[in-house]
């Protein structure tokens, strides 16, 4: 269930309860296979491990009108009718660290998105690290919003992980060169870059044996801590906005958003901090946080009942946005919606 709860960026005090998985979270989780570690597999293992993982998960691609191979202006991708008469489109960039995922792995979300939203889905194929690392992911997602600009009369761009830090990065962008976007979709995004933030600390001690599996927060915090090493290997960039959102100087006047989190992920704390930023400087904003659940469960649809209502609820925002110019009143920074 959805719900936005008003907790801030904690991650428990002493004497609470330790964090408690949702019951199919817990299922999958014990299910699983160990991956090969990132930092020392060699990348083209971990880019097949991951993409076993993610079409294991994903279930049956539920259908649309059509589905067609683009190019963007050089960036690969695929976009999805749901009607086939389409003339609003949503970016959409996959998660996966900047290091894995494809288009493959995005379909499921794209054609659920696709129809949910009743819009066409633009998923790009953006260039990976370590061997294209920043900016190249991020200049491929908006040279696919600029594509979509010429051929579409209302753009939205979304991404999940890492591919919501390249959507929230593209926002700024069309800010700052005077492009209106009708929406950024933000699923778990990754917005900063900051390895000792209070939340993060506190992650690795309190979920040290999240679900019943040692060292849980500890490889959270080293797996993201390489993520960035190798997204930005030079650590004087990797606060400039458009790699950090949570950084920039302002977030005045960026597309109205609609952020996604789950409670036991590593990023939650970031993302509920961008909420903040924000509807301080006056953007709409929803944010949604799916109680019990980790990173990555919005594309799990045959093992999450959770994703099915998630990406119900991405969709719907993006299909208000586009019918309204102003598709979301400012809310209240937390409150409950189911």
């Amino acid at each position: 269930m959805s719900a936005v709860f008003g907790r801030g960026a904690s991650v428990g005090r002493d004497g609470d309860p330790p964090p408690r998985p949702h019951e199919q979270v817990q299922a999958f989780l014990d299910s699983s296979g160990p991956s090969p570690d990132p930092w020392s597999a060699d990348i083209a293992i971990v880019r097949a491990d991951a993409r076993e993982k993610v079409l294991a998960v994903t279930g049956e691609p539920v259908p649309v009108a059509s589905v067609e191979s683009i190019d963007a202006d050089g960036v690969p991708g695929r976009l999805y009718r749901p009607t086939g008469g389409e003339r609003e489109v949503l970016v959409w960039a996959h998660g996966g660290g900047w290091m894995h995922g494809d288009l493959d792995t995005a379909d499921g979300v794209a054609r659920a998105l696709a129809n949910r939203a009743a819009c066409a889905v633009l998923s790009i194929d953006y260039r990976l690290a370590p061997e294209h690392p920043f900016p190249a992911g991020f200049d491929d997602a908006w040279t696919a919003i600029t594509w979509a600009r010429r051929n579409f009369d209302s753009v939205a761009v979304g991404g999940d992980s890492s591919g919501g830090n390249l959507a929230a990065a593209a926002a700024l962008k069309a800010r700052d060169e005077g492009v209106e976007l009708a929406a950024q979709l933000l699923v778990y995004p990754v917005l900063d870059s900051t390895e000792d933030t209070d939340y993060k600390i506190a992650f690795q001690q309190r979920y040290a044996r999240f679900a019943g599996r040692p060292g849980f927060g500890s490889n959270s915090y080293r797996r993201l801590e390489h993520i960035w090493e190798t997204y930005v290997p030079d650590p004087s960039a990797r606060k400039a906005s458009y790699a950090s959102p949570l950084h920039a100087e302002s977030v005045y006047g960026v597309a109205p958003a609609t952020i996604i989190t789950a409670e036991h992920d590593f990023l939650r704390g970031e993302a509920e901090d961008y909420a903040r930023r924000l509807r301080s400087a006056g953007v709409p904003v929803e944010l949604h946080e799916y109680a019990g659940q980790i990173h990555g469960f919005f594309e799990m649809f045959a093992v999450m009942t959770d994703a099915h209502h998630a990406v119900g609820v991405a969709g719907d925002a993006v299909r208000r946005a586009f019918q309204s110019s102003h598709p979301n009143e400012p809310s209240k920074e937390f409150s409950c919606d189911h």
